[in-house]
């Protein structure tokens, strides 16, 4: 039976936060490649989880114009009382789709976690790991901790 071909990879966050992107998983995607920066964004799942998406997908799909719109009126609508607060979700919502830039070669491609999506996945600079996985034509960026509690049930329970 031909199974999916998942592939995983370690990497090391640095001090300014930068990932260095596996060779191997940029080869199966289309829109990162040249020798300039390439634009594209974060869509955080979890606290643990991210995908990378292409600049052209987010701009292709209505559900990410969706969410971009509801981010949008979420930024811009007025607190008629300064001792009232918008709930938590929808201004959290900023932090769920977030613009990003991928540096081209040499050393290899580089991304720069944003600061707080960083925070979210409680990434310390200089220490901690990261989980790449490429799953569904797609980059997704995994704590360990993500990782670690995803093969926590006992597979008897799961087939």
């Amino acid at each position: 039976m031909d199974r999916p071909n998942l592939e995983c990879s370690i990497l090391a966050v640095g001090e300014d936060l930068r990932v260095k992107l596996p060779q191997s998983m940029l080869q199966r995607t289309d829109w990162i490649a040249g020798e300039e920066p390439v634009n594209g964004w974060l869509l955080v799942g979890g606290p643990g989880r991210c995908r990378l998406l292409s600049a052209a997908e987010v701009d292709n799909d209505p559900s990410y114009q969706a969410l971009l719109a509801r981010i949008a009126a979420e930024l811009s609508a007025p607190n008629a009382n300064a001792l009232e607060f918008h709930d938590e979700v929808s201004v959290a919502l900023a932090v769920r789709l977030v613009p990003v830039r991928i540096a081209p070669p040499k050393p290899g491609w580089r991304l720069t976690l944003p600061g707080p999506i960083a925070a979210i996945m409680q990434i310390r600079p200089g220490e901690s790991d990261i989980a790449a996985l490429f799953i569904h034509d797609h980059i997704e960026l995994w704590t360990i901790e993500t990782l670690r509690s995803s093969v926590t049930p006992p597979l008897t329970e799961i087939i």
